[in-house]
């Protein structure tokens, strides 16, 4: 269960970590320690940052190996050009009007990966029946043919949602914007090559300097509400077992406490299991975000210094082989000829 927040604009907190100083502004939330709901959903808030923190980290340094050259083939006027697209996507990366838009889409694969299942499944079944109701031809469409189709339906529906996504965070983007002001002056091959390979960088890029930063800091104030967290949780096991201690209780009631009171206890000790572990993670974040930037910007630096060098001549195809003077000598008997033979007989 995810705890609802505030999402405060990613441009305002971008620009704080460059500025000696923020104006602290008045909260405009109150803490929400005291909150059961709040409470009961906290240990695994706690940990869902820690692997977000971890799978986010993981996916910009599996990024960098797609930094390591440009694409092959890339004219001399095209290598200036895609020096500026990188340089924009670098950037693009760290401002705010792209990070806002990274972190809402976020929030959006988050909440159609908890329901992808039973949607999936209601596109499937809905195409299924509707072809089993239609003519395949002059004969009732098979069953499987039916799934088949239900199941190609979802897939496509799921390719379409990832693509419209990924179109508007290009809308978001200053090198997606560069790109197609120039794109008339990249192969359809380069052009196609180049944007990959700058969206890699500006994902790369808000990783490193914003996302994993937000994870943060996000941590940190969740931590500040762990006693709060604890002291409500210790409450509400309390007023359950008090409860359950009246007399007059029917059955039913009695097992509703009693798996409220297993369920209260189980949070409680999951808490105090995951918060020593927050608190770990919390202090190796920076660093690890550190040392992820440097990896970074030194791929970035020898992407950059790759285009710097001209274009590799183009090297001329060989001229065909002279064909070999026909034999004068008799022809061989078939099994002599087989067993010269080299590669594959047709």
């Amino acid at each position: 269960m995810r705890l609802s927040r505030p999402l405060p604009s990613i441009a305002v907190l971008v620009f704080c970590l460059g500025a000696a100083a923020c104006r602290s502004e008045p909260p405009l939330t109150a803490a929400s320690g005291d909150q059961s709901v709040f409470a009961e959903a906290y240990p695994a808030r706690l940990s869902e940052l820690r692997s977000a923190f971890a799978e986010q980290e993981k996916r910009a340094r599996s990024n960098l190996a797609a930094l390591r050259a440009p694409p092959a083939g890339l004219r001399d006027n095209e290598r200036a050009l895609a020096k500026s697209l990188y340089e924009r996507a670098d950037r693009s990366g760290r401002s705010g009007y792209y990070a806002d838009e990274a972190v809402r889409q976020e929030e959006l694969d988050q909440l159609f990966e908890e329901g992808r299942a039973g949607l999936r499944r209601r596109v499937a079944g809905s195409v299924s029946y509707t072809v089993k109701q239609k003519k395949c031809g002059e004969a009732d469409c098979s069953e499987e043919l039916a799934t088949e189709l239900g199941n190609a339906a979802a897939y496509a529906a799921d390719r379409a949602l990832d693509r419209q996504q990924e179109q508007r965070l290009d809308g978001h983007s200053e090198a997606a914007h560069y790109l197609d002001a120039h794109s008339t002056e990249l192969s359809a091959r380069n052009l196609d090559l180049l944007a990959k390979q700058s969206r890699t960088i500006t994902r790369t890029s808000f990783i490193a300097f914003v996302r994993l930063e937000l994870y943060r800091r996000e941590l940190e104030r969740l931590l500040e509400e762990e006693a709060s967290a604890n002291a409500t949780l210790e409450r509400e096991e309390s007023e359950e077992r008090a409860a359950l201690a009246q007399s007059g209780l029917n059955k039913a009631q009695k097992t509703a406490l009693e798996h409220r009171i297993a369920d209260t206890s189980a949070r409680r000790a999951e808490l105090a299991k995951e918060v020593p572990l927050a608190k770990t993670a919390r202090d190796d974040m920076a660093p690890r975000s550190e040392a992820l930037q440097k990896d970074y910007q030194a791929a970035l630096a020898a992407l950059l210094a790759a285009l710097d060098q001209p274009a590799a001549p183009a090297t001329s195809s060989p001229s065909p082989a002279t064909a070999p003077a026909a034999s004068t000598s008799p022809a061989a008997p078939p099994g002599d000829r087989n067993a010269d033979t080299t590669g594959s007989g047709r």
